[in-house]
């Protein structure tokens, strides 16, 4: 009886390691966009509103697996706002982060949007991995949009995207492999977790690098047509 018993908790204890194994929980860093000026400022202060992001998190989740689901969630905003008030800080005079209503202070209001979407889908609910013959891709999309807040009119809109594949290194293609085989099905309680990790930090790298890059095509463009920034 004590076996038994002994051997239930066991068997208790490997399911509940196995299904926190399985999940991934993470956010967007604030460090993603380097504070670098461009040279010659934009005299004026803009304002990045904090309060419409469309995409608040970012779920993704992987049935590679018949016999589990890995899931990962990677919070967005906070990095999100962090970033893009980053990349036109290196062009406006002062860039801040808070809420719309505040923008009567400063001389344009930008709204962000910012999305990750399969492609092939298009859904802001959760991207899923089930086309085994190849790594998952992220589409990110960024549109920024300053409006003139005194006005309410809209100036000017930016939009880049990128379209990205999820590299795995070595670590995770050796975890990914060893636990999608059914001769090494007792190793899971090893090789899940360490996937799991490996794979959400793939992930977030993905986002972060993508969302970067995307920044940077905006200011670029941002900065071209700066005379529509520049009162007289």
């Amino acid at each position: 009886m004590l076996r038994l018993t002994l051997f239930r908790l066991a068997c208790t204890l490997l399911a509940a390691l196995l299904l926190s194994a399985c999940s991934y929980h993470s956010v967007l860093p604030n460090n993603i966009y380097a504070y670098q000026s461009t040279g010659n400022k934009i005299p004026a202060r803009v304002l990045l509103a904090s309060d419409n992001i469309a995409q608040k998190t970012f779920v993704f989740k992987d049935y590679h697996l018949s016999s589990s689901v890995q899931s990962y969630k990677i919070d967005l905003s906070k990095g999100a706002l962090i970033a893009t008030a980053n990349a036109l800080g290196s062009l406006f005079e002062q860039a801040d982060v808070d809420k719309a209503k505040h923008a009567a202070k400063y001389d344009f209001l930008v709204r962000l949007t910012y999305q990750i979407t399969d492609p092939r889908e298009n859904s802001l609910e959760s991207v899923q991995w089930l086309n085994y013959a190849q790594m998952p891709h992220l589409q990110t999309q960024v549109t920024l949009t300053l409006e003139d807040p005194s006005a309410g009119e809209v100036l000017f809109t930016a939009y880049a995207t990128r379209q990205s594949r999820v590299e795995l290194n070595n670590l995770t293609a050796a975890a990914y492999h060893t636990q999608s085989s059914s001769s090494a099905a007792i190793f899971l309680p090893v090789t899940a977790p360490v996937y799991t990790q490996q794979m959400g930090q793939r992930i977030k790298y993905t986002l972060a690098r993508d969302l970067r890059e995307c920044l940077d095509e905006i200011v670029q463009t941002l900065d071209a047509e700066r005379a529509v920034f520049t009162k007289e």
